[in-house]
């Protein structure tokens, strides 16, 4: 089964806390999402549209394993303990990037409260990242990126 954790031998896993790679990654998931965005621009039900598929494109975009960015950057998502992470905490880690384009599916409202809570939640990423190394996701499922 894809959910059974398996060890990383410690050698292996390299972990991807380089700035550069993971803002890299993150900006190739960037462009399927801006597609995916352009829902947005029907008018009166293309924010609920643009809702309804870029909710689930940021919570399930690491549900494989990778994004696409880790894929072609040659990263993945581990637990701490050094074992792959279950597809429960890969989904949490996306939690925060989710919650933002959710709030689009809210008639009129939801049009200003989300592309708001969106940049709130990049800024608060974007930080950890910096000073920490990792991203409030990340502390929430307790998980990390490594090079493969």
């Amino acid at each position: 089964m894809a959910d059974q954790p398996t060890v990383v031998p410690q050698d292996a896993a390299i972990p991807a806390s380089q700035l550069g790679l993971r803002i890299t990654g993150y900006l190739i998931d960037v462009v399927p999402a801006c597609v995916l965005g352009l829902f947005g621009l029907i008018p009166i039900f293309g924010p609920i549209i643009a809702g309804l598929v870029l909710a689930p494109y940021w919570l399930l975009r690491d549900i494989a394993g990778a994004s696409l960015g880790k894929l072609i950057l040659g990263t993945r998502i581990i637990t701490k303990n050094g074992l792959s992470a279950r597809a429960g905490a890969r989904v949490l880690r996306n939690v925060p990037l989710a919650v933002g384009p959710a709030f689009l599916i809210i008639p009129f409202l939801g049009y200003v409260l989300g592309p708001a809570i969106s940049l709130l939640a990049v800024l608060i990423e974007s930080i950890l990242l910096v000073l920490r190394g990792e991203r409030l996701g990340d502390r929430l499922a307790k998980t990390i990126v490594v090079k493969k």
